[in-house]
């Protein structure tokens, strides 16, 4: 990765020193409770089309499964245009221009998410579509090609996540706030390598469940 600047190094000191986030005015941060089954919200809204988000908290900053996720996060719908729910939704049946999905690591369970927009008519189908594409991926896991492609991209993409001293210090920040180990930049690329087919599928079934999705669409047709 090469020298971290001085001043960098000096405010990843200071921010390794700040208190311990979980001990506050209000104590302990508490617990997320997590869902114990499935749930589905409509909300009434006169939009042209129906926006979509579907999800369920799973996923801490110190979790050893982040980066199984990470690679096969990137597989399932962080990869932009070559992940199988844009192929699914948007290339093979027209619901969506843009789906993702994405895991938000934080102090407590933050969200694993899968979000749309999509026709007012075809809401329902476009989130019976990523329930297919999500028990798929759950049920048979990445392709090794897949796999290799999903960590060449994310090891070949980040440098551009540390090329000004503005994004490393705000890894930095990340990293003190969240007690990371120091040397978390460093051995990040290495840490994507070793990801394997069986520690990705591991992980999405110890921390993905659909039966306890909570699946919330704004301006649907009322159709189901």
């Amino acid at each position: 990765m090469g020298e971290v600047p001085l001043a960098i190094q000096e405010v990843a000191v200071t921010v390794h020193a700040v208190p311990d986030v979980e001990r506050g005015a209000g104590g302990a941060l508490p617990p997320v409770q997590g869902p114990v089954r499935g749930e589905r919200i409509d909300v009434a809204h006169a939009a042209q089309q129906a926006h979509v988000l579907i999800g369920m908290p799973v996923l801490t900053r110190d979790d050893p499964d982040y980066f199984a996720l990470l690679v096969g996060n990137y597989i399932l719908g962080g990869g932009g245009f070559v992940s199988r729910l844009t192929r699914d939704l948007r290339d093979a049946h027209g619901y969506a221009y843009s789906v993702y999905s994405y895991f938000l690591p934080l102090a407590r369970p933050g969200p694993f998410q899968i979000g749309l927009q999509t026709r007012r008519d075809q809401a329902d189908a476009a989130v019976g579509r990523v329930r297919t594409v999500v028990a798929d991926f759950l049920a048979n896991g990445p392709t090794e090609a897949e796999l290799r492609d999903a960590k060449a991209s994310l090891v070949g993409g980040f440098p551009l996540r540390i090329d000004s001293n503005r994004k490393l210090l705000n890894e930095w920040a990340l990293i003190g706030f969240y007690r990371l180990p120091e040397r978390w930049l460093a051995d990040f690329p290495a840490r994507v390598e070793r990801v394997t087919l069986a520690d990705t599928r591991a992980a999405f079934a110890r921390h993905v469940a659909p039966e306890r999705f909570v699946t919330v669409v704004v301006g649907a047709d009322n159709t189901r």
